[in-house]
């Protein structure tokens, strides 16, 4: 025996402006969730990738007996690095993207 009074109000276009109320704002948040983990994932691979090459030009640095000059571009900016056969590290530059 449900009550009329709390029936009447959410039936018709009051249930359907309530489903709408709520839809909204939670498929927001599940937007905005799946652009945050998104961006998080594509973060974690390029600074994976930049971890490997390092490594991967590192060696072979050290393998020759030539000075390497290694110069990465990104969106923060530009470095240049040169590194010599002993891994030591001849030159720093660091420039910010404009």
């Amino acid at each position: 025996m449900m009550n009329e009074t709390l029936v009447a109000p959410l039936s018709g276009y009051g249930a359907l402006a309530l489903a709408l109320a709520v839809a909204g704002p939670v498929a927001g948040l599940v937007r905005a969730y799946l652009a945050y983990r998104t961006r998080l994932h594509e973060e974690r691979e390029a600074s994976r990738r930049a971890a490997t090459r390092m490594a991967g030009l590192t060696d072979l640095a050290e393998a020759g007996q030539h000075v390497v000059r290694i110069v990465e571009r990104d969106r923060d900016g530009q470095r240049e690095v040169d590194l010599d056969g002993h891994g030591r590290v001849w030159g720093v530059s660091d420039r910010e993207a404009a």
